[in-house]
């Protein structure tokens, strides 16, 4: 019986649950560098990241950004060494990620792997709520 009573409350717990980062009204990136800043800190499902050098290219076809980037906010500027690279969709506004890369790992439409395929489409979600 307590263990009935335990489940029904830990299960109404977790239906009142509202996830933070998901539901703010962060204003969608305008440049191609903030917004891969926010895939990387989609990706990473963190809410601020010490960014260090940024090359971008909004220019090109299509438009994209590179930088580096680590998630100790403490970081000294020789130990932010991962890396993101993003590209966009040229002709959608706001921007829409198309393809980006991390870890070795490149997350696009044309994947072979599912998974990957599956996380491009959940930070084209996340942009496309932003107000």
């Amino acid at each position: 019986m307590k263990s009935y009573f335990f489940a029904a409350a830990l299960l109404a717990h977790s239906a009142s649950v509202v996830p933070v980062f998901a539901q703010t009204s962060t204003p969608a990136p305008k440049t191609v560098e903030d917004a891969c800043v926010f895939v990387a800190k989609s990706m990473l499902m963190v809410k601020e990241l010490r960014i260090g050098v940024v090359q971008s290219f909004p220019e090109l076809s299509p438009p994209g950004a590179r930088l580096t980037y680590s998630t100790k906010l403490d970081a000294k500027d020789t130990e932010i060494d991962q890396e993101i690279e993003c590209q966009f969709d040229p002709d959608a506004q706001p921007l829409k990620v198309t393809r980006f890369c991390m870890d070795s790992t490149c997350y696009a439409i044309d994947s072979e792997d599912q998974e990957d395929r599956r996380r491009l489409l959940e930070v084209q979600a996340l942009m496309a709520r932003l107000k």
